[in-house]
């Protein structure tokens, strides 16, 4: 199980290198591993684990109490990683978003003085460089603080590997676009092919989770009137299970054609991309091959599958309102830009001995500076997208489709602009 749970299987290894070759009896092998262990939790329950064997105690009342401690440790986990990345958006949208507002104040301040636009080259550089820096740094701080799962996905960031070119190519040709419209179209093509593999893999992931309880418990269910194993998933086969249908349905063929059950669900967990999922089947095998498929130990696998599902439902819950934190980050860059520029550059009556002048206050800000400024935008709102996907639902995969949404809400907004505000770009 090297590739599910790569740290309890490199630990399993060395016990055994403790037995096989230096002579240890399982026990002192356990001890001792349980010493050196640097997982509090794990050496815990190795030491009361060997206790029990050697006191004749109830192994079974033990690990099903390790077992909630474990659960409740994981959504104490949860709760704390969600006050963290609270702390971690407010500071995130007051650098992002404050902070680029006042710099943007400040260059219009210093067009008015000065009637130039010197002060455009600190926003181009927090804009473009900035922006991206700090969401990079903070991709990173949240990587840190989440819960992460030992196996990965990577197809959605293969895809954005593969496109990732197609941004400066388009950027490049002579389209007859505004530079803001030039930008925002040469930013969506780098995430539109990732965000579709990215969507489809997490609706096919979560469509799994969401299912499996009912399958495992539903095998439970046949157990208890006496079915084998075998005979309960054939039983289910023509159940609605939404996505694992096709999969129990490619297990109940299997099964009449002679193929061991362990075959069949090894197959089935190759064939997905859940690690929740490969986790219970391989559970499961591990269930009928020493357990013996009994009762109580498929309820005890439903049990443990419902919860599974529960908690992981239950982080996203908690997580999921920080995305509006981060999207209301970035709309406000581009509205608040839009709303300046035409407060600014509209003319204003001056009433000077008894006469009417009219005059704008910064006449500095040309279209060419304004489609500047927008561009600047677009690019914080790509970057603060892939924040979002992160902080939001805990994969920068999920931000690439944030990244798309944000990119059009800035197009539809200066469309917007255009129409009831008269900001021109062309």
């Amino acid at each position: 199980m090297s590739d599910l749970f790569p740290s309890s299987a490199k630990e399993a290894r060395r016990i055994l290198l403790d037995i096989d070759v230096f002579g240890l009896d399982p026990i002192s092998a356990l001890e001792k591993a349980a010493k050196y262990n640097p997982n509090k939790m794990f050496s815990e329950f190795l030491y009361g684990y060997t206790t029990i064997i050697k006191t004749g105690g109830d192994l079974t009342s033990f690990l099903n109490n390790k077992l909630e401690e474990i659960y409740q440790s994981r959504e104490q986990k949860v709760k704390q990683s969600s006050d963290t990345i609270a702390t971690l958006a407010e500071g995130y949208v007051t650098i992002t978003s404050v902070l680029g507002i006042s710099l943007f104040v400040l260059y219009q301040a210093q067009s008015i003085v000065s009637r130039s636009t010197g002060g455009l080259q600190g926003v181009e550089m927090f804009g473009l460089v900035g922006v991206p820096a700090l969401s990079g740094l903070f991709l990173y701080m949240l990587d840190s603080v989440q819960a992460r799962l030992p196996f990965v996905d990577y197809r959605p960031y293969k895809a954005f590997a593969y496109t990732a070119a197609l941004g400066p190519i388009i950027f490049l040709l002579p389209l007859p676009l505004t530079l803001f419209m030039h930008v925002s179209v040469a930013l969506m093509s780098t995430v539109v092919y990732p965000t579709i593999v990215a969507t489809r893999q997490s609706g096919e992931r979560r469509a799994l989770e969401t299912r499996l309880p009912d399958f495992i418990r539903d095998i439970s269910e046949g157990r208890k009137i006496g079915l084998s194993p075998e005979a309960t998933v054939q039983g289910l086969a023509d159940k609605n299970y939404g996505r694992l249908s096709k999969h129990v349905k490619t297990m109940s063929s299997q099964l009449s054609w002679g193929v061991s059950l362990r075959q069949v669900v090894s197959t089935f967990v190759e064939g997905v991309t859940s690690w929740v999922t490969r986790e219970v089947g391989m559970l499961l095998m591990e269930v009928v091959d020493v357990g013996g498929g009994t009762v109580r130990s498929f309820t005890d696998m439903a049990s443990f599958t419902r919860k599974m599902n529960d908690l992981e439902q239950e982080k996203k819950s908690s997580l999921r309102p920080y995305i509006f934190i981060t999207y209301f980050s970035s709309i406000m860059v581009m509205v608040t830009t839009l709303i300046m520029v035409y407060f600014v550059a509209s003319p204003i009556k001056l009433n000077v001995g008894g006469n009417l002048h009219v005059e704008t206050m910064a006449p500095a800000i040309d279209v060419g500076t304004i489609n500047i400024l927008l561009a600047i935008a677009a690019v914080e709102s790509w970057a603060i997208g892939l924040v979002a996907g992160k902080m939001g639902e805990g994969s920068t995969a999920d931000g690439f489709k944030h990244a798309l949404i944000l990119l059009l809400v800035g197009v539809v907004s200066v469309y917007v602009a255009q129409v009831f505000l008269g900001v021109k770009l062309q």
